[in-house]
């Protein structure tokens, strides 16, 4: 495995093992980037690049365009956005409420019902990358080369003689030709007659 081809390059295919070692490298990538503030940001933009590029490959092997990535991302934006609405109007819902310093009821049902239905709306962005990520790594590759490069899959091992109910049998000496008289011998060989 050519892991910067693996990474880096949206040309070509990938199969399946490579593409689930990809994406545990995209999720440490992830999880990494969450911990270190600035320098995270640049790695996480990196990182959307490496799934470009993991995502598509994988989708090229499976004989579909890699245009298909676009998909989960719409998804996730829309998501996210229509999440983040219901969070900031739960807000402001119980802002406009505001009586003094103390929440009232009606304040605390708004700001729950917003911010919960804006957050399950914003988890589901995650449920359709989670999908999304196992319906691409468990597609079948294509057997044969395509418009992508040649096929990934490992051909499989010729079958044994014993598996299609064929037996070889060892060759004897009686089944051999007759040796000619002009035909050279080897040291060792016992004269002819």
């Amino acid at each position: 495995m050519n892991l910067g081809h693996v990474l880096f390059s949206p040309n070509g295919r990938i199969g399946q093992q490579d593409y689930w070692i990809a994406i545990l490298i995209i999720i440490g990538g992830n999880i990494v980037s969450s911990f270190v503030p600035v320098l995270g940001v640049i790695l996480w933009l990196g990182l959307i690049w490496v799934g470009i590029a993991v995502y598509g490959k994988r989708l090229h092997d499976a004989g579909k365009s890699a245009w298909l990535h676009v998909i989960p991302w719409a998804l996730s934006i829309v998501f996210t956005i229509i999440g983040a609405v219901m969070v900031i109007g739960g807000a402001i819902s119980a802002g406009l409420m505001s009586q003094g310093d103390e929440l009232t009821q009606e304040q605390i049902i708004a700001l729950v019902s917003g911010g919960g239905g804006g957050l399950a709306v914003m988890g589901l962005a995650s449920l359709v990358w989670l999908a999304y990520t196992i319906w691409v790594g468990v597609m079948k590759s294509e057997p044969h080369a395509n418009a992508h490069g040649p096929a990934t899959a490992a051909t499989p091992a010729p079958a044994s003689p014993v598996a299609t109910g064929s037996v070889a049998t060892p060759s004897t000496t009686d089944d051999a030709p007759p040796a000619s008289d002009d035909a050279p011998t080897t040291p060792g060989d016992p004269p002819r007659s």
